[in-house]
């Protein structure tokens, strides 16, 4: 028996060198969790802290209302309405097949994309970046972890294509990609804030730790334009197109008193509450695209020749040559007017009187009326990506750029800016600044030309309308005056094409101008090209629209009774 008890005793008893070797093991291991207790505590304090923070203390962005775009009568051109983010963390999603299933549906995604999505190696998916406050809260209601919302705004534009060169389009994060939205976007933003909140693992948001930053929304933006006549200008100009078969249309309506625009659109235009399909038409080409204006300047070289006393309004111009050679251009009359007043030239449109009139002003005084008409300059309106147009300066003319530019070729101008100069014949030779802003009362003009040769011109340009090459932008009951113009088209390698630009610049009432009125139409090629057969009656149409809105008193006579005067029988004696 004690042979047996001391043999179990020697069984278990570790020798000196194996306890020795035990407790150096567990010194080793109590070192190594001390060394990295100081590691974690002392060294890497502050990286593990800000790590265990970035993934349950999270600072999120608080977006701002984005501020309302809209007209001058208070009706809406852009809102912003709530919508939700969806996001998913794959790394700590646990969802089962029914929840896919309904997740799938909810988000508007196939089962296909979905899983595709789900699977994704990131910390951060989107799922839909616009999802309605209603569907978001059904998709949070399913209990999904990893999966989470966030609040933004979406935009919505309620006159869709009507103004949406003018208005323009935000991008998927909220900013202004395009017209007002990309010219005002500090404005209309705001500022966003942010704000502390506490996540679990799942990712969802277990408490809001503080407000570190309250957002600040962006301020509405009000512009000049009345959306009635907008929507007339519009239609106006679709109608044309169509049936001419143009490429595009583009209007411009200013008040002449103020500056402002009261209507500027194109067509075709886009709806920018949908996903763009092409970038052909997204230019508010009424600012961003150049023309040669042809005849529609010739109102302003004529002035010039008035201005410096070459001549005067009954001045005899013979017209009588068959043609005018202009460098190695033929430039001919669509008829042969003879020997023809100065008034009748702009009646008739004649291109070798405009000629003969220019050659009797110096090169000098005819660029500087030009340029202070506001060719060859930016209007500085408030609106992204306007140009300067052409006008070479008169140092550098040649004989044939000065004869060429008193009928409106060898320069290009913008349809705002022909827009703009006309404004000197609607307010006795004042040039008003234009405004896409909603301002109060008149601007202050500039003077351009005396009184008396801005009333000898709008004399003129009624005489147009009235029995000239316009007779499609009258205007029933008013007076109406006005320029047309048809100029051949450059083509990319700087040679005129057989097509055409055919336009119209106008005034009404001319006893008391309120409106000015620019249409342009881009290469009508059915029925007529000429600018009085395509662009005037859009005039016409916008035209008479605007003086019925504003109550204009009538200065012209109606058709119905001139119908009458021309029917009655002459008096008895």
């Amino acid at each position: 028996m004690i042979n047996t008890r001391k043999k179990q005793q020697e069984f278990f008893e570790l020798s000196k060198i194996r306890r020795r070797f035990v407790l150096l093991i567990l010194l080793s291991l109590f070192f190594a969790l001390f060394s990295r207790a100081i590691y974690v505590q002392g060294i890497k304090k502050d990286f593990y802290q800000k790590e265990a923070k970035d993934r349950s203390d999270r600072t999120i962005k608080l977006h701002a209302y984005r501020g309302k775009i809209i007209d001058r009568n208070n009706n809406v051109f852009a809102v912003s309405t709530p919508i939700e983010e969806i996001t998913v963390n794959p790394s700590i999603l646990v969802i089962t097949a029914k929840q896919k299933n309904k997740l799938a549906g909810l988000l508007s995604l196939s089962r296909g994309e979905l899983e595709r999505r789900l699977q994704k190696k990131k910390e951060f998916v989107y799922l839909n970046r616009q999802l309605s406050p209603k569907k978001a809260a059904q998709v949070m209601a399913l209990n999904i972890p990893g999966i989470s919302s966030k609040k933004k705004y979406k935009r919505f534009y309620p006159a869709k294509e009507i103004s949406a060169h003018l208005v323009g389009f935000t991008g998927i994060d909220g900013d202004g990609l395009e017209g007002i939205e990309y010219f005002s976007n500090k404005l209309l933003a705001g500022e966003p804030g942010k704000t502390r909140i506490l996540k679990d693992i799942s990712g969802r948001i277990v408490d809001k730790i503080q407000d570190v930053k309250i957002p600040r929304d962006g301020q509405d933006i009000q512009l000049s334009i009345d959306k009635r006549l907008q929507y007339t200008a519009y239609r106006a100009l679709e109608k044309a197109v169509e049936k001419h078969a143009a490429i595009s249309g583009s209007a411009i309506l200013l008040d002449a008193k103020s500056g402002e625009i009261l209507a500027m659109t194109n067509y075709p235009s886009y709806n920018p509450n949908t996903k763009l399909k092409s970038k052909d038409f997204l230019r508010n080409r009424v600012i961003t695209d150049i023309f040669e204006p042809g005849s529609t300047i010739k109102p302003i070289s004529v002035s010039a020749a008035l201005e410096s006393k070459s001549i005067m309004p009954h001045s005899i111009i013979d017209t009588t040559a068959r043609y005018y050679k202009v460098g190695r251009h033929i430039v001919r009359d669509t008829h042969d007017h003879g020997k023809i007043s100065v008034a009748e030239v702009i009646q008739k449109s004649s291109n070798i009187g405009a000629i003969i009139i220019g050659d009797k002003v110096e090169s000098k005084y005819l660029w500087n009326t030009l340029n202070n008409f506001g060719l060859g300059k930016k209007t500085k309106v408030s609106f992204p990506g306007e140009v300067t147009g052409t006008l070479k300066h008169y140092k550098n003319w040649r004989k044939t750029d000065h004869e060429s530019a008193t009928f409106g070729y060898g320069m290009s101008t913008t349809l705002i800016q022909l827009a703009h100069s006309y404004t000197v014949f609607a307010n006795e030779g004042k040039i008003k600044k234009v405004s896409l802003l909603k301002t109060e009362g008149p601007s202050i003009g500039r003077r351009v030309i005396s009184i008396k040769t801005s009333n000898q011109m709008l004399k003129m340009l009624e005489s147009v309308v009235k029995d000239g090459t316009a007779e499609h932008a009258r205007v029933n009951g008013y007076r109406v005056a006005g320029k047309t113009g048809t100029s051949k088209k450059l083509g990319p390698d700087g040679k005129y094409e057989d097509t055409y630009i055919g336009s119209f610049v106008g005034i009404a009432p001319v006893s008391m101008p309120k409106f000015v009125i620019a249409v342009m139409i881009d290469a009508p090629s059915e029925g007529s090209y000429y600018g009085g057969n395509v662009a005037g009656p859009v005039f016409s149409t916008l035209m008479a629209e605007a003086l019925k809105i504003y109550s204009i008193p009538q200065d012209g006579f109606l058709e119905i009774d001139k119908q009458k005067r021309e029917t009655k029988p002459d008096s008895i004696i």
